[in-house]
């Protein structure tokens, strides 16, 4: 899928609610489009934008989706010059696909905003915002998506840093962390700090009880810089960490001769 260019077909649910917003400046909104404010301001639904996924975080951190345009209209040359009504009842967007599509196992679960027709299972690593909460799929493999209310309390993340050093991947030696809060495991990013030879799975326990669905496999030959993601099973009871509780980040034994990692584990709470 790509962003819109032009108005789309809105399918919603039952009920509805308004909103209206001022449009960022020059931003281009289609009618059907997801509405995200940024700074304040309404613009299509995006990704967030930088030179890296921690950039990409905090500029999604400042954004927030909020419903669907009501109509197509662009912003003049001043944020706020002009202004859009913006629907806020449960409405379908388009899916994603792989590991990213949405399933019936993740209604209830939040989604993320790709582009402003957009949805997957996955936050990207932080970098895609929160769209909503998945209410429905349709016989299509449409995701309805439910926003929140302005002024609800989302659900917020951090992130873990680790470290794994060459004689510690090889020997197949965890790094051992402490969650500062209460909530789950939600993802694990790995980069390649030394070029690897043989490579293998890095996994992260709760304690001593393996994360489900949670690995990133390292391939053989990966060089310096190859960054590996990857998502638990949502809901899987064990994801859930508490305060103070012991996270490890496991290298497999498989890995031989040459090679380290660091990253780090997601948290959303």
């Amino acid at each position: 899928m790509t962003a819109l260019s032009t108005a789309r077909k809105v399918v919603r649910l039952a009920g509805g609610n308004l909103m209206n917003a001022g449009i960022a400046a020059d931003a281009v909104c289609i009618q059907g489009g997801m509405a995200m404010l940024a700074s304040g301001y309404a613009r299509p639904a995006r990704a967030g934008q930088g030179g890296d996924n921690g950039l990409k975080a905090q500029d999604v951190a400042k954004c927030r989706v909020v419903g669907y345009f009501l109509e197509s209209k662009t912003g003049t040359a001043a944020d706020g010059g002009a202004t859009i009504d913006i629907g806020t009842d449960p409405v379908k967007f388009a899916n994603s696909s792989s590991t990213d599509e949405i399933t019936v196992a993740d209604i209830g679960f939040e989604c993320f905003a790709v582009d402003d027709q957009t949805v997957a299972r996955t936050s990207s690593n932080g970098t895609r915002p929160v769209a909503g909460t998945v209410v429905a799929i349709d016989t299509d493999g449409g995701v309805f998506v439910a926003f929140e209310p302005a002024g609800a309390t989302r659900r917020r993340k951090l992130y873990l840093p680790f470290a794994i050093n060459e004689t510690d991947t090889l020997a197949g030696t965890s790094a051992e962390l402490v969650a500062p809060v209460s909530g789950e495991v939600t993802g694990l990013t790995v980069i390649v700090q030394k070029a690897v030879t043989t490579g293998g799975d890095v996994t992260v326990k709760v304690g001593t009880t393996d994360v489900a669905g949670l690995t990133c496999t390292i391939a053989d030959a990966a060089t310096k810089g190859t960054v590996v993601s990857d998502t638990p099973t949502a809901g899987d009871a064990s994801c859930a960490v508490a305060a103070g509780g012991r996270i490890q980040v496991v290298p497999a034994a498989a890995f031989n001769t040459a090679g380290a990692v660091s990253g780090f584990v997601e948290i959303s709470f």
